[in-house]
């Protein structure tokens, strides 16, 4: 058998002197798939704790702003005796807090058109 791996050995090297064999270097999927295996293997027991906290940190955050959200844009009058129109979810409040701050951008054009108008008397 050690003859036949000598064979091998002089083959491959005759094939890459001629030019033959193709070194290719491994694919960036390839590389970053070992990569998460490594950062896997070294980080056990740490890091699902560490992932754990930062999400609750960020569920958190996110709530504490929905909650400064619905402070700042007024209920929308629904029928059916409904106080808020958003009930809890963030895209509803996100979509009626955008409609709340267009109502005010329309309101801010006619005053300035009013002021305008106002104050443009034609002198006789």
């Amino acid at each position: 058998m050690a003859a036949h791996a000598c064979c091998d050995v002089a083959a491959g090297v005759a094939a890459a002197a001629s030019g033959r064999v193709r070194l290719r270097r491994p694919s960036r999927t390839t590389l970053m798939k070992k990569a998460r295996k490594l950062r896997k293997a070294a980080g056990r027991g740490k890091r699902p704790r560490q992932a754990a906290a930062s999400r609750t940190t960020r569920v958190a955050a996110i709530r504490r702003k929905m909650e400064a959200l619905r402070r700042l844009v007024p209920a929308a009058p629904c029928g059916g005796g409904e106080e808020r129109a958003d009930d809890g979810r963030l895209e509803e409040l996100l979509l009626h807090a955008a409609g709340y701050i267009l109502r005010l951008q329309m309101q801010v054009r006619v005053m300035q058109v009013m002021v305008h108008a106002l104050n443009d008397n034609p002198e006789d």
